[in-house]
């Protein structure tokens, strides 16, 4: 099952002068950060969106993306599940600390289909929930939305 219902979003929104993607929060373009053990799908989705108007930061586990949030100051995460070092669902709950007004948009992507894979991801505290595979345009929506 495919679901990218919000548990909640509320954000300032421009619109890209160009066209009619959503690529910027009050004035500024959004900051994507990638998390997935799997190279070439991270590699692949990061190009996808910079082609977009985003700027993307990857990186290749849990504990990189904790890391590079730091100093990337992410808008939005997305994040695999099931990766070294650091889970998914551990990123989501170090994510959770941040007080809400820097909490980044937490997104999971998963081959864990399924309601048990999105009712352990609402419980880590994502805020939306895609399976894998999930199609480009069906994550460029859910980013546009956000």
């Amino acid at each position: 099952m495919r679901a990218s219902e919000p548990i909640y979003t509320e954000h300032s929104l421009l619109m890209s002068p160009d066209d009619d993607r959503v690529t910027h929060f009050g004035g500024r373009t959004k900051r994507v950060l990638i998390a997935d053990d799997n190279r070439d799908w991270a590699d692949g989705l990061a190009v996808l969106l910079e082609e977009q108007g985003y700027t993307v930061q990857t990186t290749y586990d849990g504990r990189e993306a904790i890391e590079a949030a730091r100093t990337f100051h992410p808008d939005i995460v997305v994040l695999d599940i099931r990766m070294p070092r650091l889970t998914g669902y551990e990123a989501a709950r170090v994510f959770n600390r941040h007080p809400q007004s820097t909490r980044p948009i937490l997104i999971a992507i998963t081959a864990w289909a399924g309601e048990s894979g999105k009712l352990r991801a609402e419980m880590s505290g994502f805020d939306y929930y895609l399976a894998k595979p999930a199609e480009p345009a069906e994550i460029l929506e859910l980013l546009k939305n956000l």
